[in-house]
């Protein structure tokens, strides 16, 4: 594995990357295992990621040494080739290496490689302000949700929702609870009886407990809080502590909204201590899992620049995607005539 920049080269966006592409360029390491070859040494398979996306990797040989060196969410400057396998183009790296001070004149900028929304994170937050203040009744939960948004406004911001699941890009978090919120409103108008203060603090709350569980926004991995006890019951301890702080706050009112934070995952194989025994945290575990299964859907279409009508199956989905193609026309049509 090389020590001293590679080459001099441009980034280059992994979506653009084609077969027989050979590429000198930044990326960062999203996530490595190391395997056998058949004859017995070490290889690594990586995935690369950048803003446009990701991509998997091989490094057959010095993995050892590069273990030594390289972590993931570490920057790196490589060389490869790109080739294809089972109709999925994958990077061959030659050399590789965690960037350099120097590398900035190189065209290596962080910023460029940190997948991020694709909204305006100013235009998300104000828009979630104000739909709290708009629909938020009760002054204590009023309170409560300003105190937490105005306490963790950068964090909230700039978060993804997840290493690898769904919203797993800088300012993915405050996408994820916005979202979530419009539809719970929804939902709010169109069924009698549901609590829509208490909804919406669920929506705004849910996934609060990633501010704990993930590290940061640049480098996002779990914790030791976070893999021990998990975002659920972080989010639970969270909002009651802040709840402590706002006078008198309801007791009652405090254990609802702890349930549906901690129901919100609706079942205990899926990491859920409690299953939803209320209309409002039922709506929220379903909205909030509508959003991630839909995002989750967009990335894999969007990110798949294969030929191929279809993604690879992906395990969180449990199944392969159809992919929508600009100007496509489907020979099936959508509405039946006659």
């Amino acid at each position: 594995m090389s020590q001293s920049p590679v080459l001099s080269c441009p980034q280059m966006a992994l979506k653009d990357l084609q077969k027989n592409d050979t590429v000198t360029s930044f990326a960062q390491i999203i996530g490595i295992q190391v395997r056998l070859k058949r004859n017995g040494e070490a290889y690594a398979r990586l995935i690369l990621g950048d803003q446009s996306g990701r991509m998997e990797a091989r490094l057959w040989d010095g993995v050892e040494r590069f273990r030594e060196e390289v972590e993931e969410g570490d920057f790196v400057k490589y060389r490869g080739v790109v080739q294809s396998y089972n109709g999925v183009n994958q990077l061959i790296i030659s050399e590789i290496r965690k960037t350099v001070q120097g590398d900035g004149l190189d065209g290596f900028d962080a910023a460029k490689l940190i997948p991020s929304t694709e909204n305006d994170v100013e235009q998300m937050w104000a828009r979630l302000n104000s739909l709290v203040k708009e629909n938020v009744v009760r002054s204590c939960l009023l309170d409560l949700l300003t105190s937490v948004l105005n306490a963790h406004e950068e964090k909230i911001k700039t978060y993804p929702a997840g290493v690898e699941v769904h919203h797993n890009y800088r300012g993915g978090l405050l996408e994820h609870i916005l979202s979530v919120l419009e539809s719970a409103l929804y939902f709010a108008g169109k069924y009698p009886n549901v609590d829509t203060d208490l909804l919406a603090a669920g929506a705004v709350l849910h996934d609060i407990g990633k501010l704990e569980e993930l590290s940061d926004a640049v480098r996002p991995a779990y914790t030791s809080r976070g893999q021990l006890i998990g975002h659920v019951v972080l989010g639970c301890e969270l909002v009651g502590r802040e709840a402590s702080r706002i006078p008198d706050f309801p007791e009652d009112l405090l254990v609802r909204i702890q349930h549906i934070i901690l129901s919100h995952q609706g079942q205990p194989e899926w990491g859920s201590p409690q299953v939803p025994k209320m209309l409002e945290a039922l709506i929220l575990h379903y909205v909030d899992d509508l959003d991630a299964k839909l995002n989750r859907f967009y990335r894999l279409q969007k990110e798949d620049v294969s030929d191929s009508d279809f993604t690879p199956f992906d395990r969180h989905l449990g199944r392969a995607v159809l992919k929508i193609k600009p100007g496509r026309e489907d020979d099936v049509p959508l509405v039946a005539s006659g």
